[in-house]
């Protein structure tokens, strides 16, 4: 932007930058995987240096187990991270859940934590 537009005309262009951030680490992590499923590991040397590899993996990762079908645009990067270990449903699940009860990344982390100890708890009786 350029000049002294007026504040109304800055919303557009920042929520489009906002959106953009939101939806990065996706694009980055299924393009990864995609390139690694055509290229295998020389596929590396296309990002080089431009992010760690801890990034990377953590990108590639939950894009892996979290499929597009189950991805709810409302809901952050981190909250997807916080349900990637769990079964498809599970994730759907509680990606639901996290939209109606208005939780955030931390708290469906939370939420996620025990559920798995819950699970982990009933093992443990059967």
């Amino acid at each position: 932007m350029s000049g002294r537009p007026a504040l109304a005309e800055w919303k557009g262009p920042l929520q489009f930058a906002i959106w953009c951030q939101r939806a990065s680490p996706w694009w980055i992590g299924d393009l990864i995987n995609r390139g690694e499923d055509v290229f295998g590991e020389e596929f590396a040397a296309v990002w080089g240096e431009t992010l760690s590899t801890e990034m990377v993996s953590r990108y590639a990762s939950v894009a892996r187990r979290v499929p597009p079908q189950n991805r709810k645009a409302n809901l952050s990067w981190s909250a997807h991270a916080a349900v990637a270990r769990l079964s498809h449903p599970e994730q759907r699940r509680m990606l639901a859940l996290a939209l109606k009860e208005g939780w955030n990344s931390d708290d469906l982390n939370k939420k996620v934590r025990e559920l798995i100890a819950e699970r982990k708890n009933e093992q443990k009786k059967a």
